[in-house]
C-alpha cells in the first residue's frame, strides 16, 4: 500500500466534505438560476428566494475549493510522515467536527433566513470563528510536519506556506464589518470588503495551483518542475497579483491614484503567465496519450491549462480601465468569475478528486477508469464555453447599452432568451458534474469501508499499535 493509502482515513473524509460541498454549490446554483425564469414563482411558493439561495451557492463554492485543496495538502502531509496520529489526530478530529458543524449551522441558518446579506460572507460570524478555529488546527498540522523553512523546497509547499495564513487574515478582514468603526464608513467598508475577498481568492488559488503542481509531479514521476527557476518565477507572479489584484473592481472607488496603478501594471505583468500557458498548452497537444488508469486525471489537468488561458486573458482585458468601464457590474464579470472558479480551481480539484480516487479506490475502480468519465470532462468543458459565452453576450449588451446608448445594438431578442437558455445550458453542466461528484464520492466511501476492515484491532491500554498498522482518522 502506498503511503496516502496509509492515511487513507483521513483523506477520504476530507475529499468526501470537499465532494459534498462541490454538490451543494452545484444544487444551490441551479436553484439559484430558476429565480430568473417564469418558474421563480413555484420557487417563492416553497419559501425560496435568491436572497436563501445565493449565499449558499456561494459560501459552498468557497468551501468546495477549500476543502479541495486541504484534501490534497493532507495527502501530501500523511505522504511525508505517514498517518496522524495522537496530538495530530485529535487536532484532525476537532477540525473536521467544527468544520462540520459550521457548514450545517450555515445551511439551517440561511435556509431560516439568517443572512447577513455580505458578499463571501452572508452566514453569521459565529460559523466563520468555527471555521477560523478549524483552519487554526489545519495550520497546526500542517506547520508541525512541514516545519517553518522553505529551504530547498519545492514551490507547492512555498505556496501552501504562503496560503494558510493568507486565508486567516483575509477571513478575519472579511469579518471586519461587525466592528462599527468599519461599518459606519461605506467607502471604507466597500473598500476593505473588495479588499480582503480579492486576497482570499488568491489564497485559494494557491491553495489550488499548488495541488495541481503536486499532483502533476506524482503523475508524471517527476518533481523537477516544482524546484524549477520557470515555477518559481509563476509563484512570484502570482503572489504579488494577489495582494494587488483587487484593485481592477475598485476603480469606481475615490482610491489614491497609485493604487488603481499598481493593480494595472501588475494584472499587465499576467502577460508572462498567458505566454507561459500558451506554451504549455501547445507542447501538450504533443504528448503521448497517458495511462489508462491516469485518463481522467490527465484530461483535466488539460482542461485548467485551456481555461487559464483563456481567463487569463480575460482578466488581462478586464484590467484595462476604458474596458472595465464598460463591462463593470455586467454579466462578462460573472462569467469570468465562473470561469475562474470552474475552469481553473474546480478543474484542478476535480482532477485531484480523480487522481486520490485512483490511489485509494484502485485504478480498476469504475470511477477510474470507466471511459465515460474521460468523455464527461470534454462535455464538461463545451458546455462550458457556451454557459460562459452567453453570459458574456448577455453582459457586453448590457455594457454597450450604458456606453451608446439608443445607438448600442439591439440585443433584445437575446436577452428575453438569455434565462432560458442559462438554465438548460447550467442545469445540463451541472447534471454531468454531480453525476462524477457521485462517482468519486462512492468511490471513496468504498475506501474509508476498506480502511475500516483492515484496521487493526484496538491495542490495549499502555500497546501502541506500530505505525506500520495504523489506520489514520
Amino acid at each position: 500500500m502506498n503511503a496516502i493509502g496509509q492515511g487513507g482515513r483521513s483523506v477520504a473524509i476530507l475529499a468526501l466534505m470537499a465532494l459534498g460541498a462541490c454538490a451543494l454549490t452545484l444544487l444551490g446554483g441551479m436553484a439559484a438560476s430558476i429565480v430568473y425564469t417564469s418558474w421563480e414563482p413555484s420557487l417563492r411558493s416553497s419559501g425560496l428566494t435568491l436572497q436563501h439561495l445565493r449565499p449558499i451557492h456561494e459560501s459552498f463554492a468557497f468551501a468546495w475549493v477549500f476543502l479541495g485543496g486541504v484534501t490534497v495538502v493532507h495527502a501530501w502531509l500523511i505522504s511525508l510522515g505517514g498517518p496522524f496520529c495522537g496530538a495530530e489526530r485529535m487536532r484532525f478530529r476537532a477540525m473536521i467536527a467544527l468544520w462540520l458543524t459550521a457548514g450545517a449551522g450555515i445551511i439551517v441558518s440561511l435556509l431560516a433566513g439568517r443572512f447577513t446579506g455580505r458578499e463571501y460572507a452572508g452566514y453569521h460570524p459565529a460559523f466563520g470563528a468555527m471555521i477560523l478555529t478549524g483552519w487554526a488546527l489545519f495550520a497546526w498540522n500542517f506547520f508541525a510536519r512541514a516545519g517553518f523553512s522553505l529551504r530547498g523546497k519545492p514551490v507547492y509547499v512555498w505556496m501552501w506556506t504562503a496560503a494558510i495564513p493568507l486565508f486567516a487574515i483575509t477571513f478575519l478582514e472579511a469579518n471586519a464589518y461587525t466592528l462599527e468603526w468599519i461599518s459606519r464608513r461605506p467607502l471604507r467598508d466597500i473598500a476593505i470588503q473588495w479588499k480582503a475577498n480579492g486576497v482570499m481568492v488568491g489564497s485559494f488559488n494557491l491553495l489550488a495551483y499548488g495541488s495541481m503542481m503536486w499532483i502533476a509531479g506524482k503523475m508524471r514521476g517527476n518533481d523537477s518542475y516544482a524546484h524549477s527557476t520557470t515555477g518559481f518565477l509563476l509563484f512570484a507572479v502570482g503572489i504579488i497579483n494577489t495582494f494587488t489584484n483587487y484593485g481592477h473592481h475598485t476603480f469606481h472607488l475615490p482610491q489614491t491614484a497609485w493604487v488603481h496603478w499598481v493593480s494595472f501594471l501588475v494584472s499587465m505583468i499576467e502577460v508572462i503567465l498567458l505566454a507561459k500557458v500558451t506554451i504549455d498548452l501547445w507542447n501538450l497537444r504533443r504528448k503521448a496519450p497517458p495511462a489508462p488508469d491516469l485518463a481522467v486525471p490527465a484530461r483535466f489537468a488539460s482542461s485548467v491549462t485551456l481555461w487559464t488561458c483563456l481567463m487569463l486573458a480575460s482578466a488581462i482585458a478586464m484590467s484595462v480601465p476604458p474596458v472595465n468601464s464598460l463591462i463593470h457590474g455586467t454579466h462578462i464579470v460573472t462569467a469570468h468569475a465562473m470561469g475562474t472558479m470552474i475552469g481553473i480551481d474546480s478543474m484542478i480539484l476535480w482532477c485531484a478528486m480523480s487522481w486520490a480516487a485512483r490511489q485509494l479506490a484502485g485504478p480498476a475502480h469504475a470511477a477510474v477508469r470507466d471511459p465515460w468519465m474521460r468523455r464527461a470532462v470534454t462535455a464538461l468543458d463545451h458546455l462550458l464555453i457556451v454557459f460562459l459565452t452567453l453570459f458574456a453576450i448577455r453582459g457586453a449588451s448590457a455594457g454597450l447599452a450604458r456606453q451608446l446608448g439608443p445607438s448600442a445594438p439591439d440585443l433584445s431578442r437575446f436577452v428575453a432568451a438569455f434565462p432560458a437558455l442559462m438554465v438548460a445550458v447550467g442545469f445540463t453542466f451541472a447534471s454531468v458534474a454531480l453525476w462524477m461528484v457521485a462517482r468519486w464520492m462512492g468511490a471513496f466511501v468504498r475506501a474509508l469501508r476498506t480502511a475500516d476492515a483492515e484496521a487493526p484491532p484496538t491495542a490495549s491500554e499502555g500497546t501502541p499499535v506500530p505505525d506500520s498498522d495504523r489506520v489514520a482518522v
